[in-house]
């Protein structure tokens, strides 16, 4: 059923409310209007026998006296007037013929008061007063006969006998003309008055059944709500429950009405429980809050609680509506996901632990394989032993390279693997990618080409030395699994407007479609392995994982016969050469570096050309500046040592020793231990500069540089003349 449908049958079903109760109203009004007509008919009846017995209760013919015709009327025709509407209102009470009747049996009793009292003005009220009781009934119906008894009694008697209605032997028309006019004068606001009664009745009867209705709707969604829902009075005890709460705490609403909150509450819970309450109270608004409960048998329930307190027109506190939801299938979800959690990463420590023990021994027996085998491999005299030696440094080489595998992949899958992100260069980066391979392309005749770039100065947001890992990685692959004399081709393309792709293409016999999925699975060779080509199967794996860490992917298109192509997509950045001469500029007359008054030294360790570019630019048109550099941990060490700079700049991410290893030897030595140091990395971490800033660096700076933030910490980290003359 439509939404609209529903609409329409709940304002019918309003409107057949309001009507009834309307009808409701409007019959205990003229059931107690007739109750009153009933004793205000007797009282009239019994008050005209005593008007006439006081004012006339005899008639004289000379001595001779006789009870007055008065009285005769008032006990004879006031009962025959009285007696009837009497019974009318207990045989029909509230009936439309009982009304008229009652209307002009009080009119006719005004009219025999009238005439009991020799027609005295004063008695003439009793007809306004008896309209005005008339009106009581909300039916201005009853107006009319009653206007048109006291019409034509005045009219008749007026002409017949005047004295019984006005005290006077002679009368004129128009008095009882006048007369009528004064009755229908006040018929006119009566009848106003009831118009406006019936309004305002039928006002409150639509009101009332809105409010029902409301009410109705309110107990229904109360009771079928999904959630727990209760209603706390103001003492605390609960007043309504619906079944949904009942079941959750497995009491029934009458035992809960006995009971508080608090009652059902954990007591480790309790205390929360009564700061909520004196919020409610002091506050609007609800209030939301997960708390414990406890069922009847003990068990708890976790739940979310919202409570808010019902105020009336004034504000004041009426009682508490409060909502409890059972999330107890949620926390335990959370339980044991936080269990399943711990228990990973208490597995990926043990992991990691057991991969540096197991890297440290198996390290230290490789040391000893490779050296004695290069040793053989010199000193032996025949081919034969040289050969056997050969086997046994390639098979040592290749079980070092299974072990740095493994231990990347599991670094990343740790989150222990430490990358730099910075502006590389994609020429310089596949420039050294292809001099590395070209003596294993020569040794199987696979030519290596280089596809010449679109755009010679293409940056890549990456790791440089994990790039040129991955392309190591694919590069290795082309060679070692395409037939001797074919071809590895290596490109570098525009991906749209902010990405870059790299593509490594081979010629040889592709893979077939079904293995696709699986290739880039640690330890799957897609049955290479029972060939003679070497390998782990972690190389592609490895490059996935690594790609991934850069911010980058990793796809691949092969088919059987048709070779395969591997390209890796990496972000777009801008030349940090461009940033650094356009800082330089706006820096350089500010600055005035050149104003020191003596050459200064300054070592900046870092195996990134791009940057290591990018410093001689900004600091080549300064005359009093020196710059060296070192390209290795080791090397920057020992130009510190025998040079002395005034300054060091030194990245975290070097290809031998890590930066932070290298500021603690910096630091442990006498004579390099007051160079102020400025940190240079892409690790941005708060705690990774807090540690180092404690360590001992002057400064930290995030890559890409802020040229004018490198200049400020240069000035502020490099001593000036006279503060060296003065210490």
């Amino acid at each position: 059923m439509s939404q609209i449908s529903i609409g329409f049958e709940r304002e019918a079903a309003s409107a057949e409310r309001a009507d009834q109760l309307f009808r409701q109203h409007q019959q205990e009004i003229y059931h107690k209007t007739d109750a009153l007509f009933a004793r205000l008919m007797l009282a009239q009846w019994v008050a005209g026998i005593i008007a006439a017995l006081v004012i006339s209760p005899q008639t004289w013919n000379g001595q001779t006296s006789q009870i007055h015709i008065h009285v005769w009327a008032a006990i004879f025709l006031g009962g025959a007037i009285t007696v009837f509407p009497i019974w009318m209102t207990r045989v029909f009470p509230g009936a439309a013929i009982t009304r008229h009747v009652i209307a002009v049996a009080q009119m006719l009793m005004s009219a025999l008061l009238i005439g009991l009292s020799g027609g005295r003005i004063e008695t003439h009220f009793h007809v306004f007063g008896s309209l005005v009781i008339l009106s009581f009934y909300r039916d201005w119906r009853v107006l009319i006969p009653a206007t048109l008894v006291v019409a034509l009694d005045h009219f008749v008697r007026g002409i017949y006998w005047p004295y019984s209605v006005y005290g006077v032997l002679a009368a004129s028309p128009w008095r009882s003309i006048e007369h009528a006019a004064w009755v229908i004068f006040e018929d006119v606001f009566l009848v106003i008055s009831c118009a406006r009664s019936v309004s305002e009745m039928l006002s409150i009867a639509n009101r009332t059944a809105a409010l029902e209705v409301s009410e109705q709707n309110f107990r229904q969604i109360f009771e079928e709500a999904p959630i727990g829902m209760a209603v706390v009075g103001l003492d605390e005890r609960f007043r309504q429950a619906n079944a949904a709460f009942c079941t959750m705490v497995e009491y029934s609403e009458e035992e809960l009405r006995d009971r508080t909150p608090l009652d059902l509450t954990d007591p480790e819970d309790v205390a929360l429980s009564r700061q909520l309450a004196s919020a409610m109270f002091e506050t609007a608004g609800s209030h939301r809050v997960e708390k414990r409960y406890r069922r009847r048998n003990g068990e708890v329930i976790w739940s979310t609680r919202t409570g808010c307190m019902i105020r009336d027109e004034a504000g004041k506190p009426r009682h508490a509506l409060i909502m409890v939801e059972d999330i107890s299938e949620r926390k335990r979800g959370e339980e044991a996901l936080r269990e399943a959690k711990e228990e990973a990463d208490r597995a990926n420590r043990a992991k990691s632990e057991f991969l540096s023990r197991m890297s440290h021994e198996l390290r230290t027996p490789l040391n000893a394989i490779l050296g004695f085998g290069r040793l053989l491999e010199r000193q032996s005299a025949s081919e034969t032993q040289r050969n056997y030696a050969g086997h046994i440094t390639n098979a040592g080489r290749h079980l070092l390279d299974l072990i740095n595998e493994v231990l990347d992949i599991s670094r990343i899958e740790a989150g222990g693997l430490q990358l730099s992100l910075e502006p590389v260069c994609v020429a310089d980066a596949v420039a050294e990618a292809v001099d590395l391979m070209r003596p294993l392309a020569a040794e199987r005749q696979i030519s290596v080409e280089v596809a010449p770039s679109q755009d010679p100065v293409l940056y890549v947001l990456a790791d440089r030395q994990r790039l040129k890992q991955v392309l190591l990685n694919l590069l290795s692959n082309g060679v070692k699994y395409i037939p001797v004399g074919g071809a590895v081709g290596i490109s570098a393309t525009l991906d749209g407007a902010e990405n870059i792709r790299l593509t490594v293409s081979d010629n040889g016999p592709g893979i077939a479609p079904e293995k696709l999925s699986r290739l880039f699975t640690p330890f799957d060779r897609l049955g290479a392995e029972f060939s003679s080509i070497q390998g782990s199967g972690l190389g592609l794996a490895l490059c996935r994982r690594l790609m991934i860490a850069m911010q980058g992917t990793i796809t691949v298109e092969s088919s059987v016969g048709g070779g395969s192509r591997f390209s890796i997509h990496l972000p777009r950045t801008e030349s940090p050469l461009v940033r650094g001469a356009v800082g330089k500029r706006l820096m350089t007359d500010r600055l005035a570096l050149s104003d020191l008054g003596r050459q200064r030294t300054i070592l900046y360790i870092e195996d990134n050309l791009s940057n290591l570019t990018l410093i001689e630019e900004m600091l080549q048109e300064q005359p009093g500046i020196k710059l060296l550099t070192a390209m290795q941990g080791s090397i920057g060490l020992d130009l510190a040592r025998r040079s002395s700079p005034d300054l060091i700049l030194l990245d975290l991410h070097l290809p031998d020793l890590p930066g932070w290893e290298v500021l603690a030897q910096l630091q442990a030595s006498e004579a390099t231990r007051q160079i102020p140091i400025i940190v240079i990395s892409a690790d941005a971490t708060s705690n990774q500069i807090e540690r180092l800033m404690n360590a001992g660096a002057r400064a930290y700076l995030t890559k890409p540089l802020d040229v004018a933030e490198f200049y400020r910490a240069l000035e502020v980290a490099s001593p000036r003349p006279e503060e060296c003359v003065a210490a």
